[in-house]
């Protein structure tokens, strides 16, 4: 499974990219404006998209790439503030598949890496 994630707090990317790395999915870091990430997506599609939901580019990017038919397979997962219900909804609204707070995006992030989620099309219940 390739993975690719926007992800700015660097202690935390960091966190997701070990994960990633003990799991054998190869994972790349979004940067840039809209168009540079866009293009990164586009020259190696990845499976999943890891959103941090903080960032001010995050859910412009999800609708992007749900606009997106060349990237029309990428699941898009999104983690927000426990209490920032807001974002929550503005996610859902923008497309991404799965919301969920940072602490069960935290728990998950094992059986996201491993494709466990995907098999059989489940995904992450909201928390």
């Amino acid at each position: 499974m390739k993975l690719a994630a926007l992800v700015p707090d660097l202690f935390f990317a960091t966190r997701i990219a070990e994960a990633a790395r003990s799991a054998g999915a190869p994972l790349t870091a979004l940067q840039g404006d809209l168009a540079a990430m866009l293009a990164t997506l586009r020259r190696d599609p990845p499976d999943v998209v890891v959103l941090d939901l903080t960032a001010p580019i995050a859910l412009a990017l999800a609708r992007a790439v749900r606009a997106d038919p060349a990237l029309a397979g990428a699941r898009l997962v999104g983690f927000y503030a426990h209490v920032d219900e807001p974002t929550r909804a503005a996610a859902l609204e923008a497309g991404v598949h799965d919301v969920l707070p940072k602490s069960a995006f935290t728990r998950r992030l094992p059986e996201l890496l491993s494709g466990a989620w995907r098999a059989g099309g489940k995904s992450f219940p909201g928390e």
